[in-house]
């Protein structure tokens, strides 16, 4: 059975995006990556690379099937868009190119397992939709109550009648508001969620709990001879994937790799670091090839930045960026 995934970015992130298609490639047995470019830039890239199992799709022809969504273009921000656009472009991968079965899934993420573990498990109990829950720590539970208790990040639709009734409900919501309002209600397409498992039986959350570590719940998992271990149950579990939400570049060369100090040193050795070098590689790829270098230094849907660097002194700033890094692990890709 063929895994179909789908995933959406713009030319900031081709590096990431190009090394979730190589964590694939590796571990996926048979899949095709649809890619919506999110800017010309990317898709005459991705175009330009010709590979096997990865489909690119403009952002424009989307929007001539979708009117409600091009709508929505002209009363939100880019990042919001964004966020719009993921129901969107599954249910366009499921009629446009009449695909039975789709997965969203983050561009900053790797796999180290074949991704088809996961959906043959929603297969064998029949649903049709499935997420994937935060697993937030006790400590941090209280942030379901704002972002929401289950992840964007692998989603997966069965192409049917009650399936696509979920995600036309997704959808519609998304184009209502695609904001971070905080108010328990709207964070951006994710805290819907909660509403498609209070409101449909068919969905599914997903009970592998090697599916989504992340650094929000980095600390629920420790190694022990090689072997991961969920914490809460004491079991082990195998890594299917790892999200690697907001890294950003501090210098070319320095990484926040906006994970707690407390975080198994299995991951930084065996997962960050790994990971950062891949990047790395593409990057230089991408320069050489495309003249493409791009280096994040804060999440693309953080705005916080720009505020800083009007209000503060270059001096202040820097000391506002010590403390906000202080018990995170800092890595120097030089030293890999």
């Amino acid at each position: 059975m063929t895994t179909i995934l789908c995933t959406l970015y713009n030319s900031l992130y081709l590096d990431k995006g190009l090394v979730l298609y190589d964590s694939l490639c590796k571990n996926a047995k048979d899949f095709k990556l649809y890619v919506l470019c999110m800017d010309d830039r990317c898709y005459d890239v991705l175009t330009s690379i010709h590979q096997k199992y990865h489909i690119p799709v403009r952002l424009k022809d989307l929007e001539s099937e979708d009117k409600e969504l091009l709508k929505a273009k002209f009363n939100r921000p880019t990042s919001e868009y964004c966020w719009t656009c993921s129901s969107a472009f599954i249910k366009y991968v499921l009629q446009h190119f009449e695909e039975q079965i789709c997965t969203y899934v983050d561009a900053d993420m790797y796999f180290y397992n074949d991704p088809q573990i996961l959906i043959d498990e929603m297969l064998s109990i029949k649903k049709s939709v499935m997420v994937i829950p935060h697993r937030f720590p006790k400590a941090t539970e209280y942030l379901a109550k704002t972002v929401g208790k289950y992840c964007v990040e692998f989603n997966t639709f069965l192409n049917t009648k009650e399936s696509l009734n979920v995600l036309d409900f997704w959808q519609k919501r998304c184009i209502e508001c695609c904001s971070n309002l905080g108010d328990g209600i709207h964070w951006g397409d994710q805290k819907y969620l909660e509403e498609l498992v209070q409101k449909f039986d068919c969905v599914y959350v997903c009970q592998h709990n090697g599916a989504g570590i992340a650094p929000w719940n980095i600390t629920l998992y420790y190694y022990n001879e090689n072997e991961l271990i969920y914490k809460p149950d004491n079991k082990s579990c195998s890594l299917i994937f790892y999200h690697f939400q907001s890294i950003s570049y501090i210098t070319k060369s320095i990484v926040d790799t906006n994970i707690d100090n407390k975080a198994d040193k299995y991951f930084i050795e065996n997962i960050y670091k790994p990971y950062l070098v891949a990047l790395d590689i593409k990057k230089e790829e991408l320069s050489k090839k495309y003249g493409i270098y791009e280096l994040i230094r804060e999440h693309p849907y953080k705005h916080s930045k720009f505020w800083f660097v009007k209000k503060y002194s270059l001096g202040q700033y820097i000391l506002f960026l010590n403390r906000k890094m202080q018990g995170r692990i800092i890595l120097d890709i030089r030293h890999m």
